[in-house]
């Protein structure tokens, strides 16, 4: 079952590798599909920086079963609300890859770390406050990963969200949130984020700042706009290999998409 799983993200990322979702309520066995791109200005995972440029991904998403299940590129997902429009289940399996798409320059890549290409299985749930709805004022998000090819390590991850207000423009409503978020890694899981000396489970990174959700455009689990601070945590994982020299700093991102079926 595994390697079936590494062979079809394989032959799916040859098509697309980032992408975002679309809101509910879409229906039908085909529900949705978006084309577009993403726009960051450094890559960086889990507080540390992989490439020290922009990059411009194209965005290729295609959603099935009202939005349940979705291909988003380098994911396969699903989710679920379990419990009215206040909790929801998510899952999905993803890679995880320390290559840029577009730039990638070599003279940007030097030095860069280069850890070998995994998958990782996440779980996790939303708490929406007081629910998923016009009244919607905030929500937190756990999530447990666990790697299923390079390192068999775990991570958690808490992410936290308040609206501050929102506003409507071009007939389109917008709310800006603040957005923070921690997480927490075993010692296989640092190892191969951080660099082999890293001999240490502990809190690993941490992000703050602000969302844009647009959320008659777009489900409020991704960051269709983001400005966000973000940086390693602990002197052990922050001078280890991989994240000495490029344990923090700024990401300004934002997703252009449009509707191919709607």
């Amino acid at each position: 079952m595994q390697n079936f799983i590494l062979i079809f993200f394989l032959t799916l990322t040859t098509y697309s590798y980032r992408a975002i979702a679309l809101p509910p309520p879409h229906v039908g066995t085909v529900s949705g599909a978006n084309l577009g791109f993403r726009y960051s200005s450094i890559y960086e995972k889990r507080g540390v920086v992989i490439y020290r440029d922009f990059q411009i991904d194209p965005v290729i998403s295609l959603f099935f079963f009202d939005d349940r299940f979705a291909f988003l590129g380098d994911s396969l997902d699903y989710q679920e609300f379990i419990f009215k429009d206040q909790i929801r289940f998510r899952t999905k399996v993803s890679i995880i890859s320390d290559d840029p798409l577009l730039p990638a320059y070599e003279s940007v890549k030097e030095n860069n770390p280069d850890r070998p290409n995994t998958y990782e299985w996440s779980n996790g749930f939303d708490f929406y406050i007081p629910g998923y709805n016009d009244n919607y004022i905030g929500e937190a998000e756990l999530t447990y990963s666990k790697d299923l090819r390079a390192h068999l390590g775990n991570y958690f991850n808490l992410t936290t969200k308040f609206k501050l207000f929102s506003f409507t423009t071009l007939n389109t409503e917008v709310e800006p949130n603040f957005v923070g978020s921690i997480g927490w890694g075993d010692r296989a899981h640092n190892q191969y984020f951080y660099g082999p000396n890293d001999h240490e489970s502990g809190l690993t990174d941490y992000a703050y700042g602000f969302w844009m959700a647009f959320p008659g455009k777009a489900d409020r689990h991704y960051p269709i706009m983001q400005i966000m601070r973000f940086a390693v945590m602990g002197n052990s994982h922050r001078e280890a290999t991989y994240a000495q020299g490029r344990n923090e700093g700024y990401l300004i991102s934002f997703i252009a998409t449009y509707p191919v079926l709607d």
